[in-house]
């Protein structure tokens, strides 16, 4: 059986499986950099505009702090 990639996420799920907190989640969705749709009450993220937005994240930096 193949697995399904999902193309929408709930909230909370994005908060789950992103690592991003909930209130940053809104901030992004209203400043247009996540797109949304509403099914119902339910506000379903875009996995396509989350892809585009991590695309957009710098690289992280990690400095050894000592010899293993």
């Amino acid at each position: 059986m193949q697995e399904v990639t999902p193309i929408l996420y709930t909230i909370p799920a994005v908060t789950k499986s992103y690592g991003f907190c909930r209130s940053r989640i809104y901030d992004l969705l209203g400043d247009g950099t996540l797109e949304a749709v509403k099914v119902g009450r339910r506000t379903l993220v875009k996995a396509e505009s989350l892809k585009r937005y991590i695309d957009t994240l710098p690289a992280a930096t990690i400095r050894r702090t000592h010899d293993a």
